[in-house]
C-alpha cells in the first residue's frame, strides 16, 4: 500500500493557492438515490441518482494578505462559481488532483478566546468532479 502524508495537500480556489493557510480540506462526493421498495419487502432497495459533489476548508485567518483566505474567500460571495482545486497528498508526478466548478455556500471566523483566530469555508459542486493526476 502506498499511504500518503496530508501535510502535501494543495488546494486553488479560483486559481489562487490556499495552501499555506490552510490545515484541513476534503472533497465529499454523494450519490443521490430513490427508494423502490415495494409491499411485502423484507429489505429496502435503492436505485442510484445523480451524483453531487461539497469541498470544504479550515485553517489559519490572515486578514493582510490580499492573497490570503479572508480577501480570497470573502471575495467569493455571490460571485457564482468558481473553479476548485484539490491534490490531497501533493503535486507531485501522477499524486491525484480533483478540480471541480464550486459555488462558496458559507464562509465562518472563528476566534476562541484561548486559541488561534480560524476560517472555515464550504462550497457546493456544480457539476462533474474531474478525477485525474498531476
Amino acid at each position: 500500500m502506498a499511504f500518503k502524508y496530508g501535510a502535501k495537500a494543495l488546494v486553488t480556489v479560483n486559481a489562487v493557492d490556499l495552501s499555506a493557510y490552510c490545515d484541513e480540506g476534503g472533497i465529499d462526493v454523494g450519490i443521490d438515490t430513490a427508494e423502490t421498495t415495494t409491499f411485502g419487502s423484507t429489505w429496502k432497495t435503492f436505485i442510484e441518482g445523480l451524483a453531487v459533489a461539497k469541498f470544504s476548508l479550515k485553517g489559519n485567518y490572515d486578514p493582510t494578505a490580499s492573497t490570503g483566505p479572508a480577501a480570497v474567500l470573502t471575495g467569493l460571495i455571490g460571485g457564482g462559481s468558481k473553479t476548485v482545486v484539490f491534490n490531497p497528498a501533493g503535486t507531485a508526478t501522477s499524486e491525484l488532483k480533483r478540480t471541480v466548478s464550486a459555488i462558496l455556500t458559507s464562509y465562518a471566523e472563528s476566534s476562541p478566546v484561548g486559541g488561534k483566530v480560524t476560517f472555515s469555508a464550504s462550497f457546493q459542486g456544480t457539476g462533474a468532479v474531474t478525477f485525474g493526476t498531476n
